[in-house]
């Protein structure tokens, strides 16, 4: 008797609910609308899922699936790595913001570090260090990474002690985050250009630093850079040799295992070439990528 009521009670409300909520209904029955968002459908022309089809062996890969189709023009690197320390010329000491966590508009007073020529009007990255970076398989060490937390626009300045506003901020500003030149450019143009010779590496670190792994259109850093012969628009494979459901391989997502074949997990662009070290946006990535993960450098077919 029970169950008869039931599928009544179900019956009645697939009845009434098309003529309740017709929007609902449609939606329901014919899928919901697409976002307006950055589309996740992939054309059959699209270049990234023909590099990585003839890197996984020809029509085998009809699909590369969670890919953003749409990939920016412009690519943010928001972490410097330099072979010492960064300094400052300022420091942040206190703001009338009763909140620990510090955002644009918010008005902050600053220490100088050093005797700078410094003037009000002028604008500065606010960054964070982020202490060394160390290669994960050698330990060998490769620099020291900066964040670059946001921007600030000084407003006054007597003697050592001045107030600015912060204008930007990619992340929470915080007391004792410190003040530098602008530098260097903050955006960088995503490029495309042909590997000049076959080369492989390490991923070292991932963008943000706070972070233990990246997806797509995240950064990523790799133990390569112009000394061996790298520019930006170069591509590599992120690539891994394991089984998946190996207790190991889930404790150390970047484990090699030597019986297994390699296999592309990822794909990622040159946007930012140094000496040593160089970042790399993520294109395309089925997996979460982790420091560790092996890079091999995209050569196309002759």
């Amino acid at each position: 008797m029970t169950h008869c009521r039931l599928a009544l009670l179900f019956l009645t409300a697939w009845m009434v609910f098309p003529a309740v909520f017709p929007a609902w209904a449609q939606a329901f029955s014919e899928g919901a609308p697409a976002s307006e968002g950055v589309s996740h459908k992939v054309e059959e022309a699209d270049s990234l899922r023909k590099l990585a089809e003839t890197y996984l062996g020809g029509a085998s890969l009809p699909r590369l699936v969670g890919r953003p189709a749409a990939l920016p023009s412009l690519v943010a690197v928001d972490t410097l790595i330099t072979p010492q320390p960064v300094e400052g010329w300022a420091v942040i000491e206190s703001s009338m913001t009763q909140s620990g966590m510090l955002s644009p508009l918010d008005e902050v007073a600053i220490r100088l570090k050093k005797d700078s020529s410094v003037r009000p009007g002028e604008t500065f990255l606010i960054l964070r260090n982020q202490g060394k970076l160390k290669h994960p398989k050698t330990k060998k060490l490769l620099g020291h990474m900066t964040w670059v937390v946001g921007a600030a626009q000084l407003k006054s300045l007597e003697g050592q002690q001045g107030m600015a506003q912060i204008v930007r901020a990619n992340a929470e500003v915080l007391r004792g985050d410190i003040l530098g030149p602008m530098g260097e450019a903050h955006l960088r143009p995503l490029l495309w250009r042909k590997n000049e010779k076959p080369l492989e590496g390490w991923v070292v670190a991932v963008e943000p630093v706070q972070a233990s792994m990246a997806g797509g259109q995240y950064l990523v850093f790799i133990d390569k850079g112009s000394e061996d012969g790298l520019w930006p628009g170069n591509g590599f494979y992120i690539v891994r040799q394991q089984d998946g459901l190996s207790l190991q391989t889930v404790l150390n997502p970047a484990l090699q295992h030597e019986n297994a074949p390699r296999q592309a997990v990822g794909a990622c662009t040159l946007v930012d070439v140094k000496p040593h070290v160089s970042a790399c946006l993520l294109t395309w990535a089925v997996r979460e990528i982790v420091s560790g993960d092996s890079v091999v450098g995209y050569l196309p077919p002759p």
